[in-house]
């Protein structure tokens, strides 16, 4: 028996618009924090139902067969599901896919975003690897307070990626009434505000849950697995956004990424694929999956793939779009 404690939360947020977004977010921070500043804009074209992990326990196949009955109840519900996901999210997304694809269903999406996807853990950068062995060999040993011991090590260094993820730090004191008087010392306040809210969440995730959503990471096989890798995941719309820095997270010659980072590979694996790699507009790089920091380079293009879709959903005409002369 699957316990609520293994599969994920989610909470659906009303929208105008045939649209209908399932959000996906990494392994941390939770999902309201991940989807902060893209909500507003995905709930401008229909309904949001934002996915958070659970905090206790994570079952693999359990929380996959709890995302594939949310699509299939926005489908019948006569919604546009629109699937996104961002980092593990977006693996957890394309092992959905995958296995859609193993028992020859049509997956139930009619569009689909991935941000900074990792597909598995063979994608990852040498550092995360390192960080990922011990935690993955004591696993395996079952030695569960080796594990745990070495997933601390894995909070710290997640915790110093939160910090980097919010700019800004408010001062102190007296110092910190006075800035609030100015826009830069709001925006500071707030993106605190922000961090502290994701380092809490770092802090409450107990160390089975946190084991748990690791193993769970490692379980992802990647889309070359199965027998029917030859075919296509999805042809749906899909837009894949690539952070200019995800080599410090990612391998981009890893398995999944050297596929999905290059157009002319990723249409094999999605025939309807665009690909972007986002700087921000002083050229400065772009992380992977800094949803938050840079969300202007972000939602840029979702906010222009999301037009797409909807035209496409209701029958609009886009202005650039020329028109279709009738036959007599």
């Amino acid at each position: 028996m699957i316990l609520p404690a293994a599969v994920p939360a989610f909470a659906t947020f009303a929208g105008p618009g045939p649209l209908h977004f399932l959000l996906l977010p990494g392994l941390v921070p939770d999902g309201p924090e991940t989807f902060l500043r893209q909500r507003a804009l995905f709930q401008r074209h229909g309904a949001v139902t934002i996915g958070t992990w659970p905090y206790h326990d994570f079952d693999l196949d359990a929380v996959i067969a709890a995302i594939e009955a949310r699509l299939r109840a926005i489908l019948a519900a006569g919604a546009v599901p629109v699937l996104v996901g961002v980092s593990v999210g977006g693996g957890i997304c394309l092992e959905l896919l995958r296995r859609c694809r193993e028992r020859g269903d049509t997956p139930p999406v009619a569009a689909l975003a991935l941000l900074s996807p990792l597909t598995c853990t063979a994608d990852l950068a040498p550092t995360l690897q390192r960080l990922l062995a011990p935690i993955a060999e004591a696993h395996a040993r079952d030695h569960q307070e080796g594990a745990e011991l070495h997933l601390e090590r894995g909070r710290q260094f997640f915790k110093s990626l939160a910090a980097r993820s919010v700019p800004g730090t408010p001062p102190a004191g007296l110092a910190r009434l006075v800035s609030l008087l100015t826009p830069a010392g709001l925006v500071a306040w707030q993106e605190h505000r922000i961090r502290a809210r994701i380092e809490r969440t770092l802090d409450t995730l107990p160390a089975r849950g946190s084991l748990a959503r690791v193993v769970a990471m490692l379980r992802l096989p990647g889309i070359l697995a199965g027998d029917k890798v030859r075919r296509p995941l999805a042809e749906v719309p899909t837009l894949i956004l690539w952070g200019s820095k995800e080599r410090h997270t990612l391998d981009l010659d890893g398995p999944g990424t050297a596929l999905l980072c290059r157009p002319d590979l990723a249409h094999r694996v999605f025939p309807q694929a665009e690909v972007h790699w986002l700087y921000a507009r002083d050229g400065e790089p772009v992380p992977h999956a800094s949803l938050l920091k840079h969300h202007r380079e972000f939602n840029l293009h979702l906010a222009r793939f999301i037009a797409r879709i909807e035209a496409a959903h209701v029958g609009l005409r886009l202005p650039f779009l020329p028109r279709t002369r009738r036959s007599a």
